[in-house]
């Protein structure tokens, strides 16, 4: 069920009774007009801000350098037909590889290659370990381009950089942090 466009479309009805009640109302034009703008802004900052106050994982892509917080992986489901998602709680990281910010959830479709990362990931989480990440761009390395302008390959598999293109997270040891010098 798509609540935005049922949010709208709620407001919508409230903003059109509003101005069935207004046409009888004895009110003054100013204060009609004042009160139905109102309302009408309310339902179009709510179109363009309800995602951020549900507090569900965004499908935007996440920040390009970020520390890992948690990672939930939900495999699919057969009978359900569920597609499954993998979903990482993310800080962003500065110029200077610390976190600022508040947490924010981002969520992925399933796919193999990323739930094993994930696991591996979640595996050192659980051992204490602080992960970075970075999104990879799959970028085609030399050897990488050779592949593509072989003649033998097929025009109808899609291309790393290609409309199917979906990045990908590498994720990193956070290095000890660096401690001045003692003082004699």
């Amino acid at each position: 069920m798509n609540y935005g466009l049922m949010l709208t479309l709620t407001y919508a009805l409230i903003g059109a009774l509003l101005l069935l009640i207004m046409v009888r109302s004895p009110l003054t034009r100013l204060l009609k007009l004042s009160l139905i703008l109102l309302v009408s802004a309310f339902y179009i900052a709510t179109w363009f801000g309800y995602r951020d106050v549900l507090g569900w994982p965004t499908t935007a892509s996440p920040p390009d350098a970020f520390r890992v917080l948690w990672i939930t992986i939900d495999d699919p489901n057969k009978a359900s037909k569920a597609p499954g998602a993998i979903f990482f709680w993310l800080r962003a990281l500065d110029e200077a590889g610390l976190p600022v910010g508040a947490p924010r959830a981002h969520s992925i479709p399933w796919s193999n290659e990323d739930a094993e990362d994930a696991q591996s990931a979640l595996e050192r989480l659980e051992a204490g370990e602080p992960l970075n990440g970075r999104i990879s761009r799959n970028q085609v390395e030399q050897s990488d381009q050779s592949t593509l302008e072989d003649p033998g390959y097929e025009a109808g598999n899609p291309s790393p950089l290609g409309d199917g293109f979906e990045p990908t997270f590498e994720f990193i040891e956070v290095a000890p942090p660096s401690l001045p010098a003692k003082g004699n």
